[in-house]
């Protein structure tokens, strides 16, 4: 089944609450938990929409979900206080409704293929990349969070519907924008050192 239908079918069976928690998708989701939790936490800061209360919650399951994958646990495991961390249902479904548009027409252009990609151990180091990736969405950059969940939702896609290509296009996507994103803190940083250099010399005189 495809991640969107999942996820659209958690949506439905949680439709009369007014609350839900990820410790109710992870629970429907079982052994498939991965990837669809890993696309749900990013998907908010992906795209342009806004919504108070589910951003606010992203970095921290996307480090501990990726962390675990890394470590090669059968399937996720959230603390208490977070897997009954809970957020209006309403918010949520306009959040994965939006991205199902997306993820829908992806899906026709996914399918099965190049499984040594998608395998246990390649898992393991995609979880380190992804973790990687969650920290820069943690860190305080104007605007260097959107393409880094993008990128998270494209692997995270690939891996749940076992497509070694997609993964593949995530991961040199992500390493594109990790690279201009070092660059850009790297001329900056000169750049100010720069400054206060020419700052100090001009005090100095």
């Amino acid at each position: 089944m495809h991640t969107s239908r999942l996820l659209r079918q958690f949506l439905e069976r949680h439709a009369e609450q007014e609350y839900v928690s990820l410790g109710e998708l992870v629970e429907e989701l079982g052994d498939r938990a991965y990837g669809p939790l890993l696309v749900i936490c990013a998907l908010p800061e992906a795209l342009p929409l806004p919504v108070a209360g589910v951003s606010a919650i992203i970095a921290i399951p996307l480090m501990l979900v990726s962390a675990q994958l890394s470590l090669g646990f059968s399937r996720p495991y959230l603390p208490k206080w977070l897997a009954k961390r809970r957020w209006k249902q309403k918010n949520l479904a306009k959040v994965v409704e939006k991205g199902l548009n997306y993820l829908a027409k992806a899906e026709k252009i996914v399918r099965p293929r190049w499984g040594f990609i998608t395998s246990r151990l390649a898992q393991r180091l995609l979880g380190l990349f992804i973790l990687l990736m969650a920290i820069v969405i943690a860190l305080p950059i104007p605007l260097g969070n959107m393409l880094p969940a993008i990128a998270i939702v494209v692997i995270s896609l690939g891996m749940s519907e076992g497509d070694g290509l997609l993964v593949i296009v995530g991961v040199v996507a992500a390493s594109i924008i990790l690279a201009v994103m070092v660059s850009a803190i790297g001329f900056v940083a000169n750049s100010l050192r720069s400054s206060f250099q020419q700052l100090r010399q001009q005090l100095n005189f």
